[in-house]
């Protein structure tokens, strides 16, 4: 909960959902989440799209939910 937008039931959530926190990294964490980009590509040309989803979906809705409840001002 030291962090804007998360209250007390998405932190719970989020406990649920990942467990121990110590066999993450800040580069991991994202990728198990499903926030990495996706990624289109031939042989000539490579294009990056939005977030793949491909990861824990409960604790990505967590985390998106909590984002929702900051003011605008926090988005940049």
């Amino acid at each position: 909960m030291c962090l804007r937008g998360i209250s007390v039931l998405t932190a719970f959530g989020l406990a649920v959902e990942i467990g121990d926190w110590t066999r993450f990294t800040g580069s991991i964490i994202g990728a198990y989440l499903g926030l990495g980009p996706s990624e289109h590509s031939s042989r000539a040309s490579r294009s990056h799209g939005g977030i793949n989803k491909t990861g824990n979906h409960p604790a990505r809705i967590f985390l998106l939910t909590g984002d929702w409840t900051l003011p605008p001002r926090y988005h940049t």
